[in-house]
């Protein structure tokens, strides 16, 4: 990204190292592990695909069919430590039937109609194998920590084994082209009581809507680092950060309220964390804050990977050989934190749910 700068924003529980990486729920979907996984990922695929069908994105018809594959593997290998070739082979004809859909979905024309017949059959085949199986199998769910989203449990009482989050139900979405992880599927707009001034209190009224304008209440999102709602706010010079929660008024369903001081002249851009109920995928919602004064320019451009406040050591590292960063690549970043006699501190204590928040702004 040349000529950018990119600002880094640690709130610490005041480490030892981290590492976080990108992850897309639609095209990184990990293998089952067990049975009922198996058939959580089967029955939430075909209800994609049918999705895809009505919207007309056959394009995501493959990724959906595709994983599917992991997971009649895993049946077919309990079918044969069952020593049950019978079922073993209902399962194999249903790559067949699957792959009739991909098929048809690829044709120029009648794609929809064609896409459908295949699917009716492919769900009738997939009906007769499931009375093989369980109820209880066929309705389980699986659940994921929103961090570490390969981390999973079909316990939704289980924490997550990397960082204790309370794990969420994980859904796949349907779509990269409406549901791709960072688009938001709602809109935020933001008014402060008066124009914002420098040192001075303001209280700003949001409202949160879905991208149809209906209303987006705290019941429809899910909690993610003990809260449901994460405004990060940024003024232009990327020297003034706040972090704040929002708590929603008495007016009207989807309005919120909430208050922050500026230190800088000029607007602000507020973020807003939000994890959806129906998609379980974090989103990323943008409005600006207006003001009356111009904004101070970014004063400072260096690059600077290791910095100290209180005393204590902080350094970052990317997994690029020339540390850089670079726009729509997904990149592995290490935080480590030394005390003041230069030993790794390990007496962090959580907030937010987690060690440590890192927010980055370009």
């Amino acid at each position: 990204m040349p000529g950018s700068v990119v600002v880094v924003v640690l709130t610490l529980g005041l480490i030892a190292a981290g590492v976080a990486s990108a992850h897309d729920p639609l095209t990184d979907l990990p293998a089952p592990t067990s049975v009922p996984e198996a058939w959580d990922v089967i029955g939430q695929s075909l209800a994609n695909i049918a999705t895809c069908i009505q919207t007309a994105q056959f394009k995501e018809i493959d990724a959906h069919v595709s994983n599917c594959s992991p997971a009649l593997r895993v049946l077919q290998a309990d079918a044969k430590r069952q020593n049950d070739k019978p079922l073993y082979d209902q399962l194999e004809a249903l790559y067949y039937s699957g792959d009739a859909i991909i098929t048809a979905a690829r044709l120029k024309e009648g794609a929809a109609e064609k896409a459908s017949t295949a699917l009716a059959a492919h769900r009738a085949a997939v009906d007769a194998v499931s009375k093989r199986y369980a109820p209880e199998v066929l309705a389980a769910r699986v659940y994921a920590c929103p961090m570490h989203p390969l981390e999973r449990s079909l316990d939704p009482a289980a924490p997550c084994p990397k960082c204790a989050m309370k794990l969420i139900r994980r859904r796949i979405p349907a779509s990269t082209t409406y549901e791709k992880p960072g688009a938001a599927s709602m809109k935020l707009t933001a008014k402060p009581d008066e124009p914002l001034q420098v040192g001075r209190k303001a209280t700003i009224t949001m409202t949160l809507t879905k991208n149809d304008g209906t209303p987006v209440t705290r019941d429809t999102l899910l909690l993610m680092h003990t809260q449901k709602i994460h405004l990060l706010i940024i003024d232009a010079s990327l020297s003034d950060y706040h972090h704040e929660h929002p708590t929603p008024t008495a007016a009207k369903p989807g309005e919120y309220v909430f208050a922050f001081t500026p230190a800088r002249p000029g607007p602000y851009r507020i973020f807003a964390d939000v994890v959806p109920a129906e998609s379980s995928v974090q989103e990323y919602v943008i409005a600006d804050l207006p003001a009356d004064t111009p904004p101070n320019p970014i004063e400072d451009r260096q690059t600077r990977l290791l910095s100290q406040v209180d005393g204590f050591h902080f350094a970052i590292k990317f997994a690029t050989p020339d540390q850089k960063l670079r726009a729509n690549q997904p990149i592995a970043g290490e935080l480590s934190v030394l005390s003041p006699s230069a030993l790794p501190f390990k007496q962090l204590e959580p907030i937010m749910g987690s060690f440590a928040q890192l927010v980055a702004f370009n």
